[in-house]
């Protein structure tokens, strides 16, 4: 595995071929200025050249090279909410340039701002506010148009170099190659592994890419083709193309017309279901499934039945990219837009944006009955990997003619999804503009009042909070809204502990506990147990074990796998401080996982923050300095601030290199932590679950789960199974309900595989078999 690194910019999947010359120049322009931008006709290379670009010289950058992409970004005033995002600030929401330019005051990094064209003025303002704040920053963009900005050094990507011709106009052997041919050989033999021989064949290369202007993308797409015909009918069909399809106008550059000409060369060959279903995938943004396509783009001319092998057949022909290790497909932004011309030429754009704004809709609607449940990390990935789907069904709906109670009711029921620092801030904002756009009275708007309320509270605007809790409590008693009425008891709790209240807050959480049984809602009674034995944690209040035990039996009988882990995490910093270093860190390993499965890296990073705790107390001081290190890259990429159970009063790092700095030299502190920050994260967790690490157990070699694989109240409950005890002796003994027994009997079976209490007797014999000191 490659080493962690600051910054965002992903590896490339494809051979870079060619552009030596260009990749010197922008280089030496980044040298010389400060802004860098990247202009040309889509498909011409932009983007790929900032990346390889990017890459070469982010060892001169050592806060990192960051990269935001832009093309699915429809609105201008959300621009500086997307870039603080990035970099993982929540912080600002009244005003995010000034926020960002505050962040970047002291930072040397590189910003790639990806496909501009569309956002110019909102770019150019922020580019502007950014270089003029923050004096070692560099920014380099890609666009279509020049931005026009003070400084701006431009440089404008050329086609790739083409095949030339003798002095009579014959190309092919013994004519010096090309960036273009040798970008097709490159493409065209990862689809035919033997490539014909010859000069016919070279000779009809060369033609092919002087036809298509050297436009990689044109390319691309006619290298793919070799799976299907030889590049003698490939040429012939470009030509035929060239010929008639030449919509773009004539003042446009020729190599725009050819791109576009190759990108309708493509849509011939497509059967008409095909050319169909291409048109209406284009109203999807950033990717979309199976299912998606299937709910959105189907109807009598086009049956559900065959939506498989449409898709199936246009990844064959390079119109869709599957993605990497999954079922998700996505359209090139070129590709999509020639779609979206057909749609529109088909009178059928208006039908289906609605139907996928409804389709997305539905998604977010299934978060109510999703959320606190065992599909709810299902739909937490799902609402994540669909994120600009539903950003572009909120502004379907938030539009002239639209439906605002529907954007309503979307914004309301991704408050938790909005609560992740990475999109707190555009999602408040998405939460305001539907609550500007709806003003009547409804349930709907009731919902995202106390949604709106949550955010601002985790935003620390308490004083926004206050109002805004106000109007929802009014609106939801004026419509008998007890279920509102009780969620918006979880605000104050959150209010008082950012304004330093922690006793408040703790009574503040057991009021909502009751609240929650009151009117039977799971979803308030969970979130507040565990928020009361985090208060509880904090003021020192010596109940704190047992409402963090409290805390984590309900929520592992209600299946909320979030909020699991949020109180396995409280159970052991809890664990911890009273000195059961074991059970602390098993708690610490579960919540990890978890962590990972939902993507919530900072919940990874105060878990991580934890085993060092544990380390540190029991005088491992190299690994928990190498603990620190794992969950570094985090802390140093992203907010202070970015949950309510992630403020100072919980942050065990300061303990943590306080004992550590005591016990060892800065040198060899500051060496382990490198260390731990580099090293897989796999690795660093093998110090403590004492599994052997990656590439280093022997082949054929028996593993069994270590008994972290169960929390240690289900590890008490396996005990008692292996003893033979029934359900209710279980529960007699450990005084828990007959339901939660059960439920933690089902939680142990699945974890280990297992199909009956006789099996989970013989793993606990095998353990204890284990454990025993050998003679």
């Amino acid at each position: 595995m490659t080493a962690r690194w600051v910054g965002r910019l992903p590896a490339e999947v494809t051979s870079f071929v060619g552009r030596r010359r260009a990749l010197g120049q922008v280089r030496r322009l980044l040298s010389a200025g400060r802004l860098v931008t990247l202009t040309g006709p889509g498909g011409v290379g932009k983007t790929r050249l900032a990346r390889r670009v990017a890459a070469e010289v982010r060892r001169a950058f050592p806060d990192g090279v960051w990269l935001v992409e832009l093309a699915e970004l429809r609105e201008g005033d959300l621009l500086a909410y997307e870039v603080a995002a990035m970099f993982g600030l929540k912080d600002a929401s009244a005003d995010p340039a000034a926020s960002l330019a505050d962040y970047l005051r002291d930072k040397n990094l590189l910003l790639l701002l990806d496909n501009c064209e569309h956002l110019i003025q909102p770019v150019v303002a922020l580019v502007n506010e950014l270089l003029t704040s923050a004096p070692a920053l560099r920014v380099l963009t890609t666009s279509r148009q020049v931005l026009g900005s003070e400084g701006e050094h431009l440089f404008e990507v050329p086609p790739l170099s083409l095949p030339e011709a003798d002095p009579l106009g014959r190309l092919g052997p013994g004519r010096p190659t090309s960036e273009a041919v040798d970008l097709f050989l490159d493409r065209a033999a990862a689809v035919v592994p033997e490539l014909p021989e010859g000069p016919e064949f070279q000779r009809s290369v060369s033609d092919l890419c002087l036809r298509l202007d050297g436009i990689p993308l044109a390319i691309e797409l006619a290298a793919a083709r070799m799976r299907a015909y030889p590049v003698e009918e490939i040429l012939a069909r470009v030509e035929h193309a060239l010929d008639v399809l030449t919509t773009g106008p004539r003042s446009a550059p020729a190599r725009h017309r050819a791109l576009k000409a190759t990108i309708g060369w493509s849509f011939g060959l497509c059967s008409p279901e095909e050319q169909l279903m291409w048109a209406r995938l284009s109203v999807f943004a950033g990717g979309f499934d199976l299912n998606a396509a299937e709910g959105v783009c189907t109807d009598a001319r086009l049956p559900r039945t065959q939506v498989f092998d449409l898709l199936a057949s246009l990844v064959d022909k390079s119109i869709l990219h599957r993605e990497s290790g999954s079922a998700r497909f996505s359209l090139l932004e070129t590709v999509r837009e020639y779609g979206r011309e057909h749609l529109v030429a088909l009178g059928e754009e208006k039908e289906f944006l609605l139907r996928h704004a409804q389709h997305f809709a539905a998604l977010a609607d299934r978060g109510r009955s999703d959320y606190f449940s065992e599909r709810e990390i299902r739909w937490f990935q799902e609402v994540g990997l669909n994120h600009a789907n539903i950003r572009l069904a909120m502004q379907f709906f938030l539009s002239e003619g639209g439906e605002p109670r529907i954007a309503l009711r979307i914004a309301a029921s991704l408050r938790m999804y909005w609560s992740k620092p990475s999109v707190i801030m555009e999602g408040y904002q998405w939460l305001r503009k539907a609550l500007d756009s709806s003003p009547e009275p409804s349930e709907e708007r009731a919902d995202a009042l106390w949604a709106c309320a949550y955010l601002e509270v985790l935003l620390t605007d308490v004083e926004r909070a206050a109002r805004t809790m106000g109007e929802c409590r009014a609106l939801a008693g004026k419509l008998a809204l007890h279920r509102v009425e009780a969620a918006l008891t979880l605000c104050p709790i959150l209010a008082d502990f950012v304004l330093g209240d922690v006793a408040a807050a703790l009574g503040h959480a057991k009021e909502a506990v009751a609240c929650g049984r009151k009117v039977d809602d799971p979803t308030v009674t969970g979130e507040a147990l565990f928020f009361a034995a985090a208060m509880a944690f904090a003021s020192g209040d010596s109940g704190a074990e047992r409402l963090a035990d409290e805390a984590l039996t309900f929520l592992e009988a209600e299946h909320s796998q979030l909020w699991r882990a949020n109180a396995l995490w409280i159970n052991g910093v809890v664990r911890c401080r009273a000195d059961d270093r074991d059970a602390a860190t098993a708690h610490f390993l579960d919540a990890i996982g978890l962590f990972r499965q939902l993507g919530h890296d900072v919940g990874l990073a105060l878990a991580l923050d934890g085993l060092a705790w544990v380390a540190a107390r029991s005088g491992e001081l190299s690994r928990a300095a190498r603990l620190l290190g794992a969950a570094d890259p985090i802390w140093r990429t992203g907010p202070r601030r970015m949950m309510p159970f992630e403020f100072s009063e919980f942050a065990v790092k300061g303990k943590v290199e306080a004992i550590v700095r005591a016990g060892i030299s800065e040198a060899a502190f500051e060496a382990a932590v490198q260390e731990g920050s580099t090293r897989p994260l796999d690795d660093v967790l093998g110090e403590v679950t004492g599994r052997p690490r990656h590439g280093s157990e022997p082949r054929g070699a028996a593993r069994e789960d270590p008994p972290t694989a169960l929390s240690p109240r289900e590890r008490k409950v396996a005990d008692l199974l292996a003893k033979g005890s029934s359900n209710q002796d279980i529960a007699t003994e450990l005084v828990l309900s007959r339901r939660t027994v059960e439920s933690h009997v089902q939680h142990i079976l699945t974890k280990l595989g297992f199909h009956s209490r006789t099996q989970v007797a013989s793993w606990v014999s095998r353990m204890e078999s284990a454990d025993r000191p050998r003679a």
